[in-house]
């Protein structure tokens, strides 16, 4: 949350133009999916009492979504920089994907354990 605070305060004029195609919802989708992922572990981890498999992947996704509309909210504030719905749906988007990657490795295992 720190790393994607930092970097959404960086003014827009300081911004370089980067002439990598696509670089900015790329960084989204890195970015926004490691946070899911390290949301989803934090309330899936046995030791602070298990929420559920389900419970866990989606109170990670709702947190990542509202983190997400409030760090464009934030850039509002920001000179050069403008809240986006797109980055927004970009955010969720890439928590989907490591939702449901979470999903398919957990069937794995689960299948993978009922044959051995």
């Amino acid at each position: 949350m720190v790393l994607i605070f930092g970097l959404s305060s960086i003014p827009g004029s300081t911004l370089a133009n980067i002439e990598f195609p696509y670089a900015h919802p790329i960084a989204h989708s890195i970015l926004y999916g490691m946070f899911y992922y390290l949301c989803y572990r934090a309330l899936n981890h046995r030791r602070l009492g298990r929420l559920g498999h389900f419970s866990s992947l989606l109170v990670a996704f709702l947190f990542v979504g509202i983190y997400g509309m409030s760090d464009e909210y934030h850039q509002s504030f920001v000179p050069g920089r403008t809240e986006e719905l797109k980055d927004v749906l970009i955010d969720l988007s890439a928590a989907l994907v490591v939702m449901a990657a979470i999903v398919l490795v957990k069937k794995l295992r689960d299948a993978r354990s009922l044959h051995a």
